[in-house]
């Protein structure tokens, strides 16, 4: 199946490193503010852009504005769809309802459970979190030092008013002024700690550079100055509230812009890794984690974390009357699963086992199935042919999409796919192979692969986000119909949404189930 790199895009020389272990006044605050922008970056948004694009640095689709004061995503307008073509529109945040449908992200590891949030959530709904089951909260505070959040008060409020224990975080832009200047503008503008039992420790967001004027992943820093600087923030902080902050990262990050620096050991960890087994490897400053940011995408609004301990850890961690409580007793191994990030005991093992053994998927050279990525349009073509049993046909020598390159790796299975009626692409002479495949357009390929049959659509659209106006109305009704995808709890169907490559799993069991 198609392979994508997991690290950030090349190096972009917009702030160069000065050559010495600390970098102070990289960029004025105006030039700062306008990079930053209204909405600024959030926890794990560099990790969240890897899976979708392979480049932190590239925007996530759907990755657009908010309205502050629901928090409801603006979505970008979408490509028009002439021919019944199917929509390329992107993906919109995920929703914090909890959820029927294999989209939904429902899935959680067992433990304390919690979430982190910034002004791209608006003002949370934390009764709602709170009955979802989180228990403790991190709000973005700052960034940089221009960016205020103008939720914070909300969200660090609200999640404490429903009896969350709650904490502040700053996302770092270390190549623009010193650790000690960003350390202080982020205390000053919420950044505190007590020992109260309420209020987690202070949290440095220190990961992907989102912006490529700011240059590379690693802020075009060497790994000695990084360090400097983190230890630089580290130690303010620790001055000015009496608590050494907690450092949020990846593994992947943390190897590469600190050379995997082990000087931090007295600082918890909040790692992340979006899958359903594990936080994995650690870097090196590290042999427990506190905090595991398991996914971008649900249960919960913003990102979902799971606290490494029981409650009366995670009380005694907040008061830091102890240690951070260390990894509990491990549960036994789940059995092995079809590959090796999907566990026998995870969501759709079953699923992903039966596209395994049909041959319809082969997952990668590195024995992964990477169940948490996008399904772009080539990857659904070759889904679709596979699941049909590889029909005989010969590809023209010509392509018919001037996007499609006759050395594609899926170059016959998108062509069959257009000959069969079931894609026709966007004014007949594009297919837009890299983009990720929408669930109303999967919907649509999917009635189509059935054959069209006939179906009359109910006069009452039985998703509340689906009019009965939608260019897919008829064919997301019928998926619906057949049991293949039963939509969220919260009556949408969400169609602008990319399918995972777990979700897929299913929905093409399901369809092959009832039409063999």
């Amino acid at each position: 199946m198609l392979s994508i790199t997991c690290l950030a895009g090349p190096a972009q020389a917009a702030v160069p490193a000065t050559g010495t272990d600390n970098l102070t006044d990289g960029i004025s605050e105006a030039e700062q503010a306008r990079i930053i922008g209204e909405g600024g970056a959030s926890m794990g948004q560099g990790l969240h852009r890897l899976n979708a694009s392979g480049d932190a640095q590239v925007p996530a689709p759907g990755e657009a504005g908010t309205l502050p004061a629901t928090g409801e995503t603006v979505a970008p307008d979408a490509q028009s769809v002439p021919e019944g073509g199917e929509t390329a529109a992107a993906e919109p945040d995920a929703s914090p309802e909890a959820a029927a449908d294999p989209m939904a992200g429902n899935w959680r590891p067992a433990g304390i459970q919690g979430m982190d949030v910034s002004s791209h959530q608006g003002n949370v709904d934390w009764n709602h979190a709170w009955a979802q089951g989180s228990r403790f909260a991190y709000a973005k505070a700052t960034e940089g030092t221009t960016y205020k959040n103008p939720n914070f008060n909300q969200q660090y409020s609200g999640a404490y008013g429903t009896g969350m224990v709650r904490g502040a975080y700053h996302f770092a832009l270390p190549n623009v002024s010193s650790g000690a200047v960003q350390a202080n503008y982020f205390v000053d503008n919420g950044g505190g700690w007590s020992a109260d039992g309420m209020t987690l420790p202070p949290l440095l967001d220190i990961e992907y550079n989102p912006y490529a004027s700011l240059g590379n992943t690693c802020f075009n820093m060497s790994a000695s100055q990084m360090v400097n600087w983190i230890r630089d923030f580290s130690n303010t902080v620790k001055a000015r509230t009496g608590r050494a902050p907690m450092i949020y990262t990846t593994t992947d990050w943390w190897v590469t812009c600190t050379g995997n620096s082990a000087a931090f050991r007295d600082n918890p960890l909040h790692i992340a890794s979006y899958n359903h087994v594990g936080a994995g490897a650690l870097p090196a400053s590290w042999n427990v984690y506190s905090l595991w940011q398991y996914s971008s995408t649900g249960p919960f609004v913003g990102d979902s974390n799971v606290w490494n301990g029981n409650a009366a850890g995670l009380t005694a961690f907040a008061r830091n009357s102890a240690a951070p409580a260390p990894a509990p007793a491990p549960a036994p191994a789940p059995a092995p699963g079809p590959y090796r990030d999907v566990a026998a005991n995870s969501e759709f093992a079953k699923d992903i086992a039966w596209a395994k053994g049909k041959g319809i998927t082969t997952g990668y050279p590195d024995g992964t199935y990477r169940p948490l990525d996008n399904v772009n349009r080539d990857a659904m073509a070759a889904f679709l042919y596979r699941v049909s049993e590889k029909p005989a046909y010969v590809a023209p020598k010509v392509s018919r999409f001037r996007d499609v390159a006759t050395n594609n790796q899926f170059y016959k299975e998108i062509h069959w796919l257009a000959a069969s009626g079931v894609a026709t692409g966007w004014n007949g002479n594009t297919y837009q192979p890299g983009s990720a495949i929408n669930r109303d357009a999967m919907a649509a390929f999917l009635y189509r692969l059935a054959g069209s049959p006939k179906y009359t659509a109910p006069k009452v659209s039985r998703f509340k986000d689906v009019p009965v106006s939608n260019m897919y109305y008829k064919e997301i009704s019928w998926l619906a119909a057949q049991g293949i995808s039963t939509g969220w709890t919260d009556g949408t169907f969400r169609p602008l949404e990319p399918i995972k490559r777990d979700a897929m799993a299913a929905f093409l069991h399901r369809f092959d189930t009832k039409f063999p």
